[in-house]
């Protein structure tokens, strides 16, 4: 249950930049940056493995076969994607003018 979960947020979080308005994506990184510094790491990772050691997308390419060099992973995961998603809505939204689904 837990995967389904952690699969559904990260489709989620993947497409934000075409539902989600921009200022609310920069609300999401900060709250992903206190969840970091307050636990250690996502809170569903933790439920499901009890550590926050291999990510859940580590885990889910591991399960397909393919191995990634985690600690490499990991820093883009927490500290390039989230900028990447931003840069993809701000693109999106700002440049070419596209409403999102949601907006503030």
């Amino acid at each position: 249950m837990v995967a389904a979960v952690h699969t559904f947020i990260i489709f989620l979080l993947y497409t934000s930049p075409f539902w989600l308005d921009w200022k609310l994506i920069i609300a999401a990184i900060i709250l992903n940056y206190a969840q970091m510094f307050i636990l250690g790491g996502c809170v569903l990772t933790i439920k499901q493995f009890q550590s926050t050691e291999m990510s859940f997308q580590e885990w889910l390419l591991a399960r397909r076969g393919i191995r990634v060099n985690r600690l490499k992973f990991n820093r883009f995961l927490r500290w390039q994607l989230p900028f990447i998603i931003l840069a993809l809505a701000l693109l999106w939204q700002e440049v070419l003018g596209i409403s999102p689904l949601i907006k503030v």
